[in-house]
């Protein structure tokens, strides 16, 4: 299964890295965000084992969207009602 965590109050907590390292083994994971740049994003997914190319900085949250839609991502983690929202069934609100 595709899943992706937002970085920002999923992924930079403690509970969202756990939720990654649980779910790495039978998954391939991603990491999309809606900052500018990835620095900071591949310390993380070193952490956990994420792939580089599978790490994404959008911009902002519209380009998030479309990048989890053009992913084929199942499964999307964030903690931002409004993306969760637009994601329909494939997004997961997550709470810290």
């Amino acid at each position: 299964m595709k899943i992706s965590f937002d970085y920002d109050g999923v992924l930079s907590t403690a509970k969202g890295t756990e939720l990654a390292l649980s779910l790495i083994k039978n998954n391939e994971l991603f990491i999309i965000s809606a900052r500018h740049s990835k620095d900071g994003l591949l310390n993380k997914a070193d952490e956990i084992g994420i792939k580089h190319e599978n790490v994404y900085a959008t911009g902002s949250n519209n380009d998030k969207i479309r990048k989890i839609q053009e992913l084929g991502i199942q499964r999307h983690y964030d903690n931002n009602p409004k993306v969760i929202e637009k994601l329909g069934q494939k997004g997961e609100l997550f709470k810290n």
